[in-house]
């Protein structure tokens, strides 16, 4: 594979004048001076992924009892870390980037006295195009008065002031809308902008992904400005940054959480749920007790057939190739993203390159050491060295990484409050208005527990 030279760009930021700005994620709090419930009252949690480590985190705040329940080995579901004996490090199962407008992670981080452990990013997104060999960064600025727009060499190479004016109309997409009734497919800021978006945020091609989702996100982020879309890694790893402190804070607080406990069954009687078995015990549900399932759609549907959920998923595919020394990215940049090439997003940590690839479908079933020979030479060019032969690595493929994020899909988001009145549902998956994110997750959980301790006030 060949690769011409690298011609180097500025871009900016995505703001225009008059913008209507949506409002900032609100996350579902649990104040000061509101009714604590008797800590008689004790909510089972199923999952302990990022939804239920929320929901548990809020529910013991709100002065419930509290159980938590994984049928893995570990807490974090996909958002975790592990030590890799091929590599000899710890890597995460897949890269994730939080923004200053994920208000609902920045709150939870707070509350388990981990935001000291991410780190605020240079304030740019920068881009590498493999097939033309230009390099820019989109770095967000005032969405006040965005005087850069009528500059060409700051705008994304090749794009228009009119190519910009569609982020107003995004904020009031309805349900129904996909991205591509709102911007022209063959244009060039759909290649380098709207499309790898689109895979970042929902992991659904960018042909038919909700216009919805991507608005309330632009709303939360972009649009409100460089605080809010800043971008914030965690440079110690998932596990130590968003899932062992909260295991931390909940044992703390005697929460009783227990790994290896699949959920198999669960009975349902009029307006309750009434048991459940766990593993090798059957827990009885009396009227103290609720229930919270952080679990896939496809467990619900399994154990619920009742609640609608989505049906469809969409797959992401990590590489990650462990290297020697440290190579830096273009701009000595922490992450970059990479338009026209199989590779969608690279993140350096030390001596770890990792690439991520969302709505990656069409290479689940291909030849594993023959993929990750074509990504680390679009990983070699982007870090200047061509020449340097594929190091030891670890291919990741989830099959089933996200629910599809289409319109149609969208309206079998079910919500958090069921017709069972001890009974809530969490999870990205869920009606949050969110895509499904790391946001989304927490926001999920946070809400369900919100719901959960409004019903006992």
């Amino acid at each position: 594979m060949s690769f011409p030279a690298i011609n180097y760009r500025c871009g900016s930021a995505l703001f225009i004048i008059n913008l209507i700005i949506g409002p900032r994620t609100t996350c579902s709090k649990y104040n000061e001076g509101d009714i604590v419930p008797s800590s008689d009252h004790h909510v089972h949690i199923m999952g302990a992924g990022m939804a239920g480590l929320s929901a548990a985190v809020r529910c013991v705040e709100g002065g419930l009892r509290v159980s938590l329940y994984d049928s893995a080995r570990q807490a974090g579901g996909r958002c975790r870390s592990f030590h890799d004996p091929m590599l000899d490090r710890i890597i995460d199962n897949g890269n994730h980037l939080l923004l200053g407008g994920n208000a609902c992670v920045f709150d939870y981080l707070d509350t388990i006295g981990a935001s000291r452990l991410v780190t605020a990013a240079p304030d740019h997104f920068p881009f590498i195009d493999l097939k033309s060999g230009e390099n820019w960064s989109l770095r967000p600025g005032s969405a006040k008065l965005p005087l850069w727009l009528f500059l060409p060499g700051r705008r994304i190479p090749g794009t228009r002031i009119s190519d910009y004016l569609v982020l107003k109309k995004l904020s009031s997409a309805q349900d129904q809308d996909a991205l591509t009734d709102y911007i022209d497919p063959t244009s060039i800021i759909f290649e380098r902008f709207w499309d790898p978006l689109c895979a970042a945020v929902l992991n659904t091609d960018a042909h038919e992904g909700s216009a919805k989702l991507i608005g309330r996100m632009l709303d939360m982020t972009l649009l409100k400005g460089p605080p809010f879309a800043r971008p914030f890694i965690t440079p110690l790893g998932l596990s130590a940054t968003l899932v062992d402190p909260a295991l931390a804070y909940l044992r703390q607080s005697q929460v009783h959480v227990e790994f290896g406990a699949r959920v198999t069954s669960l009975s349902l009687r009029e307006n309750r749920a009434t048991h459940l078995d766990v593993g090798h015990k059957t827990i009885e549900l009396s009227s103290m007790d609720h229930l919270i399932l952080c679990l896939p759609p496809n467990q619900i549907q399994s154990l619920i057939p009742q609640v609608q959920v989505p049906t469809l998923t969409r797959p992401i595919l990590n590489v990650h190739f462990g290297l020697d020394e440290e190579y830096r990215l273009p701009r000595n940049a922490a992450f970059i993203g990479v338009i026209n090439g199989i590779s969608q997003w690279i993140f350096r940590r030390g001596t770890t390159l990792s690439v991520t690839v969302s709505r990656a479908d069409a290479l689940m079933e291909k030849d594993t050491d023959e993929l990750s020979d074509q990504i680390w030479q679009e990983v070699a060019f982007a870090i200047g060295r061509p020449n340097i032969p594929r190091p030891p690595h670890r291919l990741i493929k989830e099959k089933r990484a996200t629910i599809c994020q289409t319109p149609a899909q969208l309206a079998l988001r079910p919500d958090s409050v069921t017709r069972w009145k001890n009974l809530y549902l969490a999870g990205d998956w869920t009606n949050t208005g969110l895509p499904a994110t790391i946001e989304g997750a927490v926001k999920s959980g946070q809400v369900a527990a919100k719901n959960l301790l409004n019903s006992l006030t």
